[in-house]
C-alpha cells in the first residue's frame, strides 16, 4: 500500500487530517471506541498502581467523588487519569485509522514548538490579566471570587510538594483534554463534513459538561472557552494556541489554590462552579488573546492547511537555478 494514502492532501485544513485515502465511513467511529476502550484500560491500571502506592505511603482512600482521602494524592490521580487521554487517542489515530499520530497536533504533522512557545508567552500575559479584572470586578461587586475554605498560608514545604506535582502533571492534563475536545472530536466530524463548525460546538459542549453542571456562569464561561480555542485551532492549523492557554491558565489556579490550607479540597476551584466574575472577565480576554495570537501566526507565517511537499523541494532548486 502506498505510504502516501496514509498522509492527509496538501491544502487539507485542520478538522479534515483524519479523512486520508484510508478513510472508511466507520473507521473514526471504531477509533473512537478503540480510544474510549484504551483509555479506561490505562486509568485501570494507573488506578491499581496509584492505590498500591497509596496504601505503602499509608494514604487512606477517599469517600464519595474523592479517590484518597489526601487532597494532594487525590489531585494527582484525577490529573493522571484525564492525562492519560492523550496515549488514547495518539494510539487509536496510529493503529485504527493508521494514520500519522502528528496530523492530531498539527496540519504539519507534529507540534510546532517555537509557535507553541510564542503562545505560551501570550498566554501568560492574558491569564495574568485575566486575574486581575477578576480581582478588580469582584472588589467592585463586593462578592467573592473563588471562596476558600481557608486564607492560611499553607506553608511552603506543603506548597513545594504540591508545585511539583502539578507542574509535572497539569499540562499534561491540560493537553491531554485539548488533543480530546478541540482535536479528536472535530477531527471525527471532519471525516463527515466540510465545516469545522459542528466538531468545534459538539467537542464545546462536551468539554463543559464534562466539569459538571456548576453554575449557569462556569457553563457559558466552559462554552466561550471552548469555542475560541476552537477557532484558533482551525484558524492556525493546530492545537499549539488551545494548549498554550490551557496549561497557563490551568497551572496558574491550580497553583494559586495551592498556597491556602485545604485550597485543593476546595470544590469551587472547578471551572463548572466558577462565579459570574470569571466570565466576564474571559469574555474580554478570550477575544483579546486570539486577536494577538492571530496576528502573531501571520506574523510568524504559521501554515492553516497541510504544505505541499513537492513545493518545497522544489524552492531549492528555483533558487540555484
Amino acid at each position: 500500500m502506498n505510504s502516501h494514502n496514509h498522509a492527509p492532501a496538501a491544502g487539507t485544513p485542520y478538522h479534515r487530517l483524519a479523512r486520508t485515502m484510508l478513510h472508511r465511513w466507520w473507521l473514526p467511529l471504531a477509533a473512537t471506541l478503540v480510544a474510549v476502550v484504551g483509555w479506561l484500560l490505562l486509568t485501570l491500571n494507573a488506578g491499581f498502581g496509584l492505590g498500591v502506592a497509596a496504601s505503602l505511603a499509608g494514604v487512606e482512600l477517599g469517600t464519595g467523588d474523592l479517590l484518597f482521602a489526601d487532597p494532594l494524592w487525590d489531585n494527582a490521580a484525577w490529573l493522571l487519569m484525564l492525562a492519560l487521554l492523550l496515549p488514547a487517542v495518539l494510539l487509536a489515530a496510529r493503529l485504527v485509522q493508521r494514520r500519522p499520530v502528528g496530523t492530531l497536533s498539527s496540519v504539519t504533522g507534529r507540534l510546532r514548538r517555537r509557535w507553541l512557545l510564542v503562545c505560551l508567552g501570550v498566554a501568560v500575559a492574558a491569564t495574568l490579566l485575566l486575574f486581575g479584572l477578576i480581582t478588580v470586578f469582584t472588589a467592585v461587586s463586593g462578592s467573592e471570587a473563588f471562596e476558600s475554605t481557608s486564607a492560611a498560608w499553607v506553608g511552603w514545604p506543603a506548597f513545594l510538594a504540591a508545585a511539583a506535582m502539578l507542574v509535572l502533571l497539569v499540562p499534561l492534563q491540560a493537553a491531554a483534554e485539548e488533543y480530546v475536545f478541540r482535536g479528536w472530536i472535530p477531527q471525527v466530524f471532519g471525516c463527515y463534513l466540510r465545516t469545522p463548525w459542528v466538531g468545534i460546538t459538539v467537542g464545546g459542549l462536551l468539554f463543559a459538561l464534562s466539569h459538571g453542571l456548576g453554575t449557569p456562569w462556569g457553563f457559558a464561561d466552559l462554552v466561550l472557552f471552548s469555542l475560541v480555542l476552537g477557532v484558533l485551532v482551525i484558524r492556525t492549523g493546530g492545537l499549539e494556541a488551545a494548549i498554550a492557554l490551557h496549561v497557563v491558565n490551568n497551572l496558574f489556579f491550580f497553583l494559586f489554590s495551592a498556597t491556602v490550607v485545604d485550597g485543593l479540597s476546595d470544590t469551587t476551584t472547578n471551572a463548572g462552579d466558577a462565579p459570574w466574575a470569571l466570565l466576564a472577565a474571559e469574555a474580554i480576554v478570550l477575544p483579546l488573546y486570539a486577536w494577538v495570537v492571530l496576528r502573531l501566526s501571520r506574523r510568524f507565517r504559521i501554515a492553516r492547511t497541510t504544505p505541499d511537499p513537492t513545493r518545497r523541494l522544489a524552492e531549492p532548486a528555483a533558487t540555484t537555478a
